[in-house]
Formats: structure tokens, C-alpha cells, sequence
């Protein structure tokens, strides 16, 4: 009933004919962090029925980039299938059939983010888009005055800022965007990251929510390797359900 409620009290600040344009919410400072713990509920709900029923392919790419953002050349490029169960193989890296080499796991785990947002973030729901015939919250996050975090993922989180779209009827993520606003550093100086963008999203697949892309482009210097620029991509496909 409570989300009925908001939902049609949402609409109602929609202009009519209302299709991806900026709209202000007025809402209860603590609307946005609840949608937020909505999501990661069902976020975790989803991670355990896509585990067990379907199965797809990962291609990982790293390209090294110059001063424009443009490709100069790939570095690495592996693909590897998941199966039913969640068991991962590496099939091929650089495009030549491999055996037992380890695969590079996926940096951005969404359920660790969402439990560092919820920690550290506040968060605001700026308008409302319409994709595709449904409607979407866009909350914005950034983080909360004083907050301390813990670990790589965290000290990342606190530095940065961005907006997630939420589907307002299913309660899923559609996509985030982020940024890192403040540079980074750790051992004393020995890595130093200064650029770090991020672009995810999320469709739907038999009823699931499944990855569609992840796309990091960043920019680091490293003690030994010195500057690099680079995008590193994940693109999730071949999706297969279990019946």
C-alpha cells in the first residue's frame, strides 16, 4: 500500500507527456536511502535465482587509452563462460583457447557497492525518466559528511558521486553512472588513482535481472609501471535459463 501510495503521488508531479525529461521530487529526505535498501533486498533475491538458473558468457577487455579518451591499443581480452550454478571457465584469452588459467573476475561487485552506498552515502531522488514506456526513480548519491570507510571499495565509494535509475514498479536498477570526485591513494603514495568513471547496466532476461555492460574508464599511476589510461570493459551475453 505505502509503495502505491508514493507511486501515485509521484506521478501526480509528472507533467502530462512527460518522456525522459527533468522533473523536481519533492519527497521525505529518507525516500531515496529506503528505495535504496528495497533494491538491495531484491538485489540479493535476484543474485541467488540467477546463480541457479542461468548460465552466459563474460568478455572482459582492457584498452589502453590516450589523452582524448580514444582507443590506442588492447592490452588484454578474455572470455568466460558462467554456468548453471554460477561455475566459471575461462574459455579464451586473446582470442586463443585456453586450460586452467585463471579468468580476471569482474572489480565491480554490485552487492558490495550497494552495501558501501548504504553505508556512506546519502541519497536524493532528483526526478523521474521515462525509458522505454516505464518509469524510473533518479537518485543521486554522494557521500555523507564524515563518513568512514573501510577497505578498497569504500575509500573508493567515499570518493565519489553519481545517480542510479531504479525502476519504480519492479524495484531493480536500470543503470548507474558514477565518478570519482576526490584522487585516491594507498601504500603511502605507491598507487595513485586520479580519474575513475563508471557506466553499468542492467536488463531483464526469463524474468531475471542480468548484467548487460560495465564500463570503467580510469586513470592511475603505479610505482614500477608508471601512467596509465585505460577502459575496462565487461560485456555479459548468451544468456540461457534453466527449466
Amino acid at each position: 500500500m505505502k509503495k502505491a501510495i508514493l507511486f501515485f503521488c509521484l506521478i501526480l508531479l509528472m507533467p502530462a507527456g512527460s518522456s525522459g525529461q527533468e522533473h523536481q521530487i519533492s519527497v521525505a529526505p529518507d525516500t531515496g536511502e529506503s528505495i535504496i535498501r528495497n533494491v538491495l533486498s531484491r538485489s540479493r533475491e535476484n543474485e541467488i535465482l540467477k546463480k541457479e538458473y542461468l548460465a552466459y558468457k563474460r568478455v572482459f577487455s582492457i584498452d589502453n587509452l590516450d589523452d582524448n579518451e580514444q582507443i590506442t591499443d588492447r592490452e588484454r581480452e578474455e572470455v568466460v563462460s558462467i554456468s548453471f550454478g554460477g561455475k566459471e571457465e575461462l574459455l579464451e584469452v586473446n582470442g586463443k583457447p585456453v586450460r586452467k588459467i585463471r579468468s580476471t573476475s569482474p572489480r565491480f561487485d554490485l552487492m558490495n557497492v550497494l552495501d558501501a552506498l548504504l553505508k556512506l552515502d546519502e541519497f536524493k531522488i532528483i526526478r523521474i525518466d521515462k525509458i522505454e514506456d516505464k518509469h524510473f526513480y533518479v537518485i543521486s548519491f554522494k557521500p555523507k559528511p564524515g563518513a568512514r570507510p573501510n577497505g578498497d571499495v569504500e575509500d573508493v565509494i567515499v570518493r565519489s558521486e553519481g545517480e542510479v535509475y531504479i525502476d519504480i514498479e519492479k524495484f531493480y536498477i536500470k543503470k548507474i553512472s558514477a565518478k570519482l570526485i576526490k584522487k585516491y591513494e594507498r601504500a603511502w603514495g605507491i598507487f595513485n588513482l586520479s580519474q575513475a568513471n563508471l557506466e553499468m547496466e542492467i536488463g531483464e532476461f526469463e524474468g531475471i535481472m542480468v548484467m548487460k555492460y560495465i564500463i570503467v574508464i580510469d586513470k592511475y599511476w603505479l610505482f614500477f609501471r608508471g601512467d596509465t589510461f585505460e577502459k575496462q570493459m565487461y560485456i555479459y551475453k548468451d544468456y540461457q535459463k534453466k527449466f
